[in-house]
C-alpha cells in the first residue's frame, strides 16, 4: 500500500542536471545528486549512459559536475572539488584516471573545448588585482573597503574583490594562462571554429547600477585584443558560434537594464565580427529560456545549440507552464518544437547527427533523462526515484480560471488523494519573481501538503512568465493591484473544481510569493492562516539592503531619491501589518541577501508587539534565498515540516494529530516520518 509523502522522503530524492551527449550521439554524460544525511550535503558524480540504456558511473567524487565531452569524442573535461580545492580534470574516454589541469581555484563556473580538442577555456575566480579591484578584503578580520555597487551577491556572498576571468589549458602540456583581467566577471565562454577567438559576455564600461546590462564581447587570443559587438541595450548571455564561423547566436533582449522577467528573453544572432543584431523568436511571443520554478532545483538555462549544417538553432522555450525544445531556422522562416509536451526540460544538448538528450520534469516525475533520435523518437533512459512507485503521488488537475477583465490566467489543484472528509481546507500557493512560472514539473512541497489532507492550489497570475510580454508587464508599477486580484481569481477557480472548506483557507509563498501573502493578510479576511518565506516586507529597506533592490525601484517605476521613498514605503505589506489578524508564520534565512533577514524580522516583531501573538517566526542559518531548492537538506526537512505542521495546526484538516503549541514543535516529524538523527 502506497504510504503519504513525507519532508524526510527529500533524502530519498535523486536528481539529475546538465545532460551532455558524445558528438556521435552514442552515450549521454550528465551530473546525478544525492542528499547525504550524515554530511548534510548535496552530492554529485558524473554518470554515463548509452544509448541501448546501459549505465555506469563515471566519476567517483562527490562533488563532480560540468560534464563536456571533447569534439573528438576522446575525452570528458569536468570540474571536481578534490581534498577541499576545486580543479580541473579530464577523462580519456577509452580508459584511465582522471588527471588534474592547471592549479586549483576558488571556483570554477564553465568550460568548453577547443575545436581541435587541445585546449579548453574556462571560467574561474582569478587572482585579487589591486590595480583594478574596487573591493579590498582583509581576510584576517574579514574588513573591508568598498568602492562599488553591487558589494554582494545571494549567490557568491559578499564579494572581495575577486572576479571571474577566462583562462585557457593546454591539455596536453597541463598548462594554464589567463586570458581576460580587469574589474569584470567574463561570462562562458564559445570558441570560433578556427579556434583563434573566444567570446563571451560581460559587463565593462557600463554604469554599476546598471547590472542587467551586458556586452557580447570577442577576444583575439594571439593579440589579447578585446572587441565589443554589443553596446549596452540590454542583457546578453551564452553566446555559441556557428560551424561555419560566420555568426553568433545568443540570448538577451534590446530593452534595456530589466533582466527580471518583464520582458522576453530573444534567440538573437549577430555577425561575428560585429553589426546589427536579429531576433529569431521575437515573432513566437514567448520567452526563451528557463523561468519555471520548482523546489527540487534552482533554475539554470542551457546554451543555443547549432545544428551540424548551422540551418537551425535549438533553444529552451516557456510557453504556458511548460518548457520545451524548440528548433529556429537560421534564416528567420519559422520554428518546430523538438522536445514538447506538458513537461518541464530544464536541460538538453545536441549530438552532431541530431540526436537530443534532455532532463526533464512533470507534475509528477522529479526528473529523468530522455534521448530523442533524430528521426522523432523518444525513450527515457533512466529511473532515478523508482522509490516513488511506493508513495502516494498526486496529479494535479489543470483549470484555467478567468481574470476580472475577461484574461485567461493558467492554474494547478492538488486534491489529497484519499480525502477523510467531504470538504477539506486548501492552501493557496504565490510563487516568486515576480515573473517566474509555476507549471508542469514537480513540486515536493504541495504534495507533502496534500498527503495531510489539504489541497493546494497554485498557478500563474499576471506578472508571470510563459505567457507573453503584456502578461509579464502587466503588474508593472502595480505591486498588490492586479496581481493580487488574478490570485484571489485563481482562489475562486480552485474552489470551483470541488469541494472545499472556505473557513480554513491557508496562503503561502516564497520572495514575490511572500510579499503576495504578507500583502494579502493585511488586506483580505478570506484567510484563516498563511505563511509568508524570504519575503519583501518592506520596500524602502530592501531597496536599499538588497542585491539587487534597484530591481525593485525598476518594477515599482520609481526611485528613492525622486520623493525620498515616499512611494516605496506606502506600497509596503508593513503598512497594513495592523490588519493582519491570521495566525501568520514568518520564514527567512539569515544569508539572504536577495532579500535580507530584515524583511522577516521586522514583520514578525511588529506583530508581536502589536499583541499578535500567533505569529511565529521560523529562521534559517548558513543559507540564502535558495534554500528552499539549494540549501542543506536538514534545513530544508525542517522548513517543510514547519509548513505543514502550521497548516495542520491552523486549517486543522481531519485525522490530523494536534500540534503542540510550544516551540520546536513546527520542526517535529509528521505522522509516520521517521525521525532524523537529530529529532
Amino acid at each position: 500500500m502506497a504510504t503519504p509523502l513525507v519532508p524526510s522522503d527529500l533524502l530519498q530524492v535523486v536528481l539529475v542536471a546538465d545532460p551532455q551527449i558524445s558528438p556521435d550521439g552514442s552515450a549521454v554524460y550528465y551530473r546525478r545528486a544525492w542528499f547525504d544525511r550524515e554530511a548534510d550535503e548535496i552530492r554529485g558524480a558524473i554518470r554515463r549512459i548509452d544509448r541501448d540504456g546501459a549505465e555506469r558511473a563515471f566519476t567517483r567524487g562527490t562533488n563532480d559536475r560540468l560534464p563536456r565531452v571533447a569534439p573528438d569524442g576522446a575525452s570528458l573535461a569536468f570540474v571536481a572539488d578534490r581534498d577541499g580545492k576545486t580543479s580541473l580534470y579530464v577523462l580519456r574516454l577509452d580508459g584511465g584516471e582522471a588527471h588534474a589541469v592547471g592549479e586549483p581555484y576558488p571556483k570554477i563556473t564553465a568550460l568548453a573545448w577547443s575545436p581541435d580538442s587541445k585546449q579548453i577555456a574556462f571560467v574561474a575566480t582569478a587572482e585579487h588585482d589591486a590595480a583594478t579591484a574596487a573591493i579590498f578584503h582583509d581576510e584576517k578580520t574579514g574588513a573591508r573597503h568598498i568602492r562599488m555597487l553591487p558589494f554582494k551577491s545571494d549567490a557568491d556572498g559578499l564579494l572581495d574583490g575577486r572576479r571571474k576571468h577566462l583562462f585557457v589549458a593546454d591539455v596536453a602540456a597541463g598548462t594554464v594562462r589567463q586570458v581576460t583581467s580587469g574589474d569584470f566577471d567574463a561570462g562562458p565562454p564559445t570558441w570560433s571554429p578556427d579556434g583563434k577567438t573566444l567570446a563571451f559576455a560581460a559587463r565593462i564600461g557600463l554604469p554599476e547600477d546598471a547590472t542587467a546590462l551586458s556586452d557580447l564581447w570577442v577576444l583575439d587570443l594571439a593579440s589579447g585584443a578585446r572587441t565589443a559587438l554589443t553596446h549596452g541595450t540590454g542583457p546578453v548571455g551564452t553566446p555559441v558560434y556557428s560551424h561555419d564561423g560566420r555568426e553568433i547566436a545568443f540570448v538577451g533582449h534590446h530593452h534595456g537594464d530589466d533582466a527580471g522577467g518583464r520582458f522576453d528573453s530573444e534567440l538573437l544572432v549577430i555577425a561575428a565580427d560585429g553589426g546589427p543584431t536579429r531576433s529569431l523568436s521575437a515573432g513566437l511571443g514567448r520567452t526563451v529560456g528557463d523561468a519555471l520554478a520548482g523546489d527540487l532545483r534552482s533554475g539554470a538555462s542551457a546554451s543555443p545549440a547549432w545544428s551540424a549544417d548551422d540551418r537551425e538553432i535549438f533553444v529552451q522555450v516557456c510557453d504556458d507552464g511548460s518548457t520545451s525544445v524548440r528548433a529556429f531556422a537560421r534564416d528567420g522562416s519559422g520554428t518546430r518544437v523538438v522536445a514538447g509536451g506538458e513537461r518541464h526540460v530544464f536541460g538538453f544538448a545536441l549530438a552532431d547527427d541530431g540526436t537530443l538528450a534532455l532532463a526533464f520534469s512533470t507534475l509528477v516525475v522529479p526528473n529523468e533523462i530522455a534521448l530523442i533520435e533524430p528521426y522523432g523518437g523518444e525513450r527515457t533512459l533512466t529511473d532515478c526515484n523508482p522509490w516513488l512507485a511506493e508513495k502516494t503521488v498526486v496529479t494535479p488537475k489543470r483549470y484555467r480560471p478567468r481574470a476580472d477583465d475577461g484574461t485567461v490566467l493558467d492554474a494547478w489543484l492538488v486534491a489529497p488523494a484519499n480525502p477523510r472528509e467531504s470538504k477539506p481546507p486548501l492552501v493557496l500557493e504565490v510563487h516568486g519573481g515576480p515573473h517566474g512560472a509555476y507549471g508542469h514539473t514537480f513540486f515536493l512541497e504541495f504534495q507533502i501538503l496534500a498527503a495531510q489532507g489539504i489541497a493546494v492550489a497554485y498557478g500563474n497570475p499576471r506578472g508571470s512568465q510563459s505567457y507573453g510580454h503584456a502578461y509579464a508587464n502587466a503588474i508593472l508599477g502595480d505591486w498588490g493591484g492586479i496581481d493580487a486580484a488574478d490570485v484571489l481569481r485563481i482562489l475562486d477557480g480552485a474552489l470551483e473544481q470541488g469541494r472545499f472548506d472556505t473557513a480554513r483557507i491557508g496562503l503561502a509563498g516564497g520572495s514575490y510569493g511572500g510579499f503576495m501573502t504578507s500583502w494579502l493578510l493585511g488586506h483580505s479576511d478570506r484567510f484563516a492562516a498563511g505563511v509568508s518565506m524570504r519575503a519583501v516586507n518592506d520596500f524602502v529597506s530592501e531597496a536599499g539592503a538588497s542585491d539587487l533592490g534597484w530591481f525593485l525601484e525598476r518594477q515599482l517605476v520609481t526611485k528613492y531619491a525622486d520623493d525620498a521613498g515616499r512611494k516605496l514605503f506606502e506600497g509596503s505589506p508593513m503598512r497594513a501589518a495592523h490588519a493582519i489578524d491570521a495566525p501568520l508564520l514568518v520564514e527567512h534565512s539569515e544569508r539572504d541577501f536577495r532579500c535580507p533577514i530584515d524583511q522577516g524580522e521586522q514583520l514578525f516583531t511588529i506583530l508581536r508587539r502589536m499583541g499578535k501573538t500567533q505569529t511565529e517566526f521560523v529562521r534559517f542559518a548558513e543559507t540564502g534565498h535558495e534554500l528552499s531548492r539549494g540549501g542543506k537538506p536538514r534545513s530544508r526537512i525542517l522548513r517543510l515540516r514547519a509548513i505543514a505542521q502550521w497548516f495542520v495546526r491552523h486549517l486543522k484538516p481531519a485525522g490530523g494529530e494536534p500540534v503542540p503549541d510550544e516551540a520546536g514543535a513546527l520542526f517535529r516529524p509528521l505522522p509516520g516520518e521517521a525521525p532524523l538523527d537529530a529529532d
